[in-house]
């Protein structure tokens, strides 16, 4: 399966560039080549072709926190036209943690977007965030199963 990764991160003006840099680290793990997209109101970095790896964090978060139903709910309605955009909060990838944001929870300054893009969606799903059953994975899945879809 292939599996095509993206960040959109904004900057405001009040921003300290830094901090959003260190936002974009503490969720890749590392600085990606960013390409700097600026307007008249708001800057945006943006990076593409990220490796599949950066979403091994997501996924242990996942588990870890329990939350595997929720986040495929939110994945299934926000899913469309073969792309999937996952809003993470800034400020709390500043603290070094993650939070996915809904309407109601967005970040002030703008969320980070990690951009999905999966030939295969419904792989995709069964192996991110499975279904379960009393809040566990009916067939439980490890990062490195990503091989061989």
């Amino acid at each position: 399966m292939q599996i095509k990764l993206s960040l959109r991160v904004p900057l405001f003006p009040t921003e300290d560039e830094s901090k959003v840099m260190m936002c974009i680290e503490n969720l890749l793990g590392v600085q990606p080549e960013l390409k700097r997209i600026d307007s008249t109101e708001i800057t945006y970095f943006t990076a593409e072709n990220l490796p599949i790896d950066i979403l091994k964090r997501l996924f242990n978060h996942i588990r870890q926190n329990f939350i595997l139903d929720s986040v495929r709910q939110c994945i299934i309605r926000d899913y469309s036209s073969n792309s999937l955009v996952i809003p993470l909060h800034k400020q709390a990838l500043f603290a070094n943690k993650i939070a996915f944001t809904t309407e109601g929870t967005s970040s002030p300054l703008g969320d980070v977007e990690l951009i999905i893009q999966p030939d295969n969606f419904d792989k995709f799903m069964e192996w991110f965030v499975p279904k379960t059953e009393d809040g566990k994975e009916l067939s439980p899945r490890k990062f490195s199963e990503i091989a061989n879809l």
